[in-house]
């Protein structure tokens, strides 16, 4: 059985080892020693990564009781010096200390058990058994958490017989019956864990909740601890400084600036829409007037380039308000994109129109009798308008 270093001390990153076993693994090998630093995947806590020799370790699989260490080729020497990547490992030390002080800060403030814990590469989450949460509840959370930082009171772990558990306030049960380790901060927290911690909560650094989001029966949170929450801070107070100097504003009065900001884009917008609207039925009208007339009725076909669509749809819905009128449009962008529509007093289908001419731009789409809508390629798009033009053509004259 492999000894597993990292359980008594998280703070070894190089050790000589020596090999036991070397096997082929789903097209790689596992290598095993006879002690190991490297901390396998579990708990909420991802693998060390690493060197073995000069052999990158990919991955740290704990099986049946074994460690093993993932690497890309064989390994034939027997002693072998081992390096673990230390800045991955602190980080992950200062992320799941700092989640122990915060489920401890959840339990004690608002009774809340925390059912998961996610430990990755960017992002650190916990799962609370709580109905609800407020900006005030953060505050209290986060001013509780780091006044344990600030107290710096010792991490430690010690493997603990089972009929000595009842004697801890223990925070959540464990969920083996064999060497439980248990990790106690100062006199207050005390929960089964199998992880890599500082030795000490002033390691942790500072706690920060992100962001949180409530979920079924639970609330999700997003923090960072340490290194993470120093970069974190240091990104935001530039993207800050960044806004306030394209604003001209101070810091304290960005919100304002951007809610001013935001009204004067609605005001604008609005009047844009209002304005575009306008032109919009000008165009129509236009179009209107200048259309050719079968049997007392408008046929208007028209294809337009690096046009809106909704621009095109408005515009054969005011030409259709009109009685006695075609409206076939069509604007031509990445792809071509096309409505056709009538007015209440027609009797042609729009809707088998369409699907009759599609296959001219490999299209799509349908509708109604009155209104269909439809999008194809480019290439063929004026000769399916035409196409569409002649029916209609066509069905009017034989009414």
């Amino acid at each position: 059985m492999t000894e597993k270093l990292y359980l008594n001390n998280s703070y070894i990153y190089e050790f000589e080892a020596n090999i036991i076993n070397c096997t082929p693994y789903n097209g790689y090998y596992a290598i095993i020693l006879d002690k190991t630093a490297f901390y396998p995947e579990g708990g909420g806590q991802p693998s060390d990564r690493g060197y073995i020799n000069e052999h990158e370790v990919l991955d740290v699989i704990e099986k049946d009781g074994q460690v093993l260490h993932i690497v890309n080729h064989g390994i034939s020497t027997r002693k072998v010096i081992c390096r673990i990547d230390w800045n991955r490992r602190y980080d992950f030390m200062q992320q799941h200390s700092g989640q122990h002080i915060l489920s401890h800060c959840f339990l004690e403030l608002f009774q809340g058990n925390t059912d998961s814990f996610h430990l990755g590469s960017n992002t650190v989450s916990i799962e609370i058994d709580i109905k609800e949460f407020s900006q005030y509840d953060c505050n209290k959370i986060e001013a509780m958490a780091n006044e344990i930082i600030y107290n710096n009171l010792p991490i430690s772990s010690s493997v603990i017989p089972e009929e000595e558990l009842n004697k801890l306030p223990l925070r959540k049960q464990p969920s083996v019956k064999d060497n439980i380790r248990i990790v106690k901060i100062g006199d207050i927290d005390y929960n089964p864990c199998g992880g890599t911690h500082v030795m000490a909560t002033g390691e942790v650094g500072i706690i920060k909740i992100v962001k949180w989001e409530k979920l079924k029966s639970s609330y999700r949170f997003h923090f960072l601890c340490g290194k993470r929450a120093l970069m974190d801070y240091g990104y935001k107070n530039l993207l800050l400084q960044s806004l306030c100097a394209k604003l001209s504003v101070k810091d304290f009065d960005l919100e304002k600036a951007v809610d001013r900001l935001m009204e004067e884009n609605k005001i604008l917008n609005k009047e844009y829409i209002n304005s575009n609207k306008a032109l919009l039925r000008f165009e129509a009208k236009e179009l209107y007037n200048l259309s050719d007339t079968v049997n007392d009725i408008r046929i208007i076909k028209s294809v337009y380039n690096d046009r809106k669509f909704d621009d095109i749809k408005y515009m054969a819905s005011e030409l259709t308000t009109r009685e006695k009128t075609i409206a076939l449009l069509a604007t031509i962008n990445e792809n071509a994109q096309v409505v056709f529509s009538r007015s209440e007093d027609v009797c042609m289908d729009m809707n088998m129109l369409l699907r009759s001419v599609l296959p001219k731009i490999n299209g799509k789409g349908g509708g109604s009798s009155k209104t269909a809508l439809g999008g194809g390629s480019v290439g063929s798009i004026k000769c399916m308008m035409e196409e569409a033009y002649d029916l209609c053509l066509k069905s009017l004259s034989q009414a």
